[in-house]
């Protein structure tokens, strides 16, 4: 299958980014509001021109972060368990090695970034690919910024799993990209391909440098020497390519260096959303506190002038100044002189020359409706309950449930989340089957500080007997072969909360001190104690080293029993030898023989 040429791959990153930019507009929009941007220049300048103060209460940034704060707190370990019963030995050494490239990539600081851009801008994801250090390949995951990201518009799955292209574009400087392409490129002139281009398109900013001059979609910034490369994995034939490119030319372009558990090219690009609409436009959570954000900003500005300021009516000529007169009004030791002709006049004709004007029941209007706005918004994503903020005194299981109500709503994001975490984690180990295959130790470190080290591909110094594509041979045999590992890669759920559970540890205290027989293992297991799994794993192992121990003790005893029964029954066999002995010979003498 040929592979695509120069003008359909830029016309993929053109492609995404027309059809994209309504979508990314609004994501620029969203991920304003969280920081703190969420008044025009043109509202701004009309609140200053009515002296009404601007007024910023950002409970979106609150909603998103206890979301984040959410997923960190039940963030678990991926686990590998064997398809065969010969590879149950290997399973743990491949947790272990999962765990290390967890450890090593810093993946958990990674994903929360990844998801707070799902839940900002709408989609977020990883590459995991490998990087070569002191000659040996070690598994990378790199982070890829939402607004780098290039897709597939057609792709309707959240998972982006029907999309026939990803990709990332980048501005970098012309020197970055000289050392870094140089020797991944086959021509003569480098710099030649990277600078050529000078085309453009009106597709808007958010792929541009920043901070940007204008919204021309261009390739080359001559003038500060920066250029912009894509990197873009696509399938054609159901083969997946990766092509590395700029305006001018083709830098690299050929078939997926990395493969999936079936040994076929792969894209190494993993991305999650959030929602996505008839459009295919992806957005996130933020997107739905947009407007209850902007009541909550405006009724609070619109309360406080209300509240600040005053309305007045009168008889022309009843004051000197009408700006010098709101002026003292504003002013809590101010003070108001009356033209007293005015008032004789008007006080004649039956009318009030001056009055101020009660706006306290527009501005508890205002405070009435902006305590609706704030509920609505405290609606929307954790609320008091699922965070823990209720008052009162309420049994576990009453709290518990009305967290699982708060969380109901929030469960197909975290759903998403978990798909996407066990997506990235399978790609993990399929870069470990593929490019381990030296010999290499590993370390891993748990919370507790305790250090173990798993050998991977270990050489045992044993020969075995088996059949190869060449046919029978004999070869040596290797301890954790990665290559050979066939598991499945599984993330266990993490518990969302655990008042209900402490509750249940808290009874079971009770009952063990009032002297009934708890098991120590049904304790720890209702505790909050981490890493319960391995405390228990270490608790079997000890209860089955101490059977062990007291079998064999109880084996020793029997062995010592039976021994003396066998010299018991000796000595009584000797003892009957010896007394018919003594009774044959006194029937001889006594018959004189």
């Amino acid at each position: 299958m040929s592979k695509f040429e120069l003008h359909k791959l830029k016309a993929m990153a053109v492609e995404s980014a027309d059809l994209t930019s309504t979508a990314r507009e609004l994501a620029e929009r969203d991920r304003d509001y969280y920081d703190e941007h969420q008044w025009t220049a043109e509202e701004i300048a009309a609140l200053k021109a009515k002296k009404q103060p601007v007024i910023t209460m950002n409970r979106i940034k609150r909603k998103v972060d206890a979301m984040v704060g959410i997923e960190q707190q039940s963030r678990v370990d991926p686990r590998a368990y064997p398809r065969n019963p010969q590879d149950e030995g290997a399973a743990d050494a491949a947790t272990k090695a999962l765990v290390f490239v967890d450890d090593n990539t810093r993946f958990d600081s990674k994903k929360s970034a990844c998801f707070e851009n799902m839940i900002v801008e709408g989609y977020g994801g990883v590459e995991v690919g490998v990087e070569e250090k002191r000659g040996k390949f070690e598994i990378t995951i790199n982070r890829l910024r939402w607004e780098e990201i290039f897709f597939d518009p057609h792709s309707r799955e959240k998972d982006f799993s029907d999309a026939q292209y990803l990709g990332v574009m980048k501005w970098m400087s012309l020197d970055a990209a000289l050392s870094m392409y140089q020797d991944s490129y086959d021509g003569d002139d480098l710099e030649e391909v990277l600078t050529s281009d000078m085309s453009t398109s009106q597709d808007g900013t958010t792929f541009e440098d920043r901070p940007y001059e204008s919204n021309a979609f261009r390739w080359v910034d001559k003038r500060l020497r920066r250029v912009r490369v894509a990197q873009a994995y696509y399938k054609r034939g159901g083969v997946w390519y990766l092509a590395i490119y700029t305006g001018g030319g083709e830098i690299s372009h050929d078939v997926s260096p990395y493969v999936d558990e079936d040994g076929q090219p792969t894209c190494p690009i993993h991305l999650m959303t959030a929602y996505i609409d008839r459009e295919n436009h992806r957005y996130g959570v933020v997107r739905s506190m947009i407007s209850a954000q902007d009541e909550i900003n405006k009724r609070r500005s619109k309360a406080l002038h209300f509240f600040s300021a005053r309305q007045t009516m009168g008889v022309k000529g009843a004051v000197d100044s009408v700006s010098g007169l709101k002026r003292e009004l504003s002013d809590p030791n101010g003070h108001v002189e009356i033209n007293i002709e005015q008032f004789e006049d008007s006080a004649r004709a039956g009318i009030r020359p001056f009055d101020v004007m009660p706006t306290n029941d527009l501005g508890a209007s205002q405070f009435s409706m902006l305590n609706e706005a704030k509920q609505e918004i405290d609606m929307i994503g954790p609320n008091a309950s699922l965070l823990g903020q209720l008052s009162g005194d309420q049994s576990g299981r009453a709290i518990m449930a009305q967290q699982q109500a708060g969380f109901a709503e929030l469960a197909p994001i975290y759903d998403s989340l978990r798909d996407w975490n066990l997506r990235v984690y399978r790609a993990i180990w399929e870069r470990i089957k593929q490019y381990w295959t030296e010999e290499r130790w590993i370390r891993v470190t748990d919370s507790q500080g305790s250090t173990d080290f798993i050998g991977l591909n270990q050489p045992t110094g044993q020969m075995q007997y088996t059949m190869t594509e060449q046919g029978p041979a004999i070869v040596p045999v290797i301890e954790n072969a990665v290559a050979e590992m066939d598991l499945d890669i599984i993330i266990d759920d993490a518990p969302d909360h655990v008042t209900l559970q402490h509750e249940a540890f808290e009874q079971l205290t009770q009952l063990a001190q009032a002297g009934i027989q708890i098991p120590p293992e049904m304790l720890i297991e209702n505790s909050s104690v981490r890493n319960k799994a391995e405390l228990l794993k270490k608790m079997e192992e000890q209860r089955q080293q101490a059977m062990q121990a007291q079998q064999a003790s109880m084996q020793m005893e029997m062995q010592k029993t039976q021994v003396e029964m066998e010299k018991t029954q000796s000595e009584t066999e000797e003892n009957k030898a010896d007394a018919f002995k003594k009774f044959t010979e006194a029937n001889r003498s006594a018959l004189g023989y």
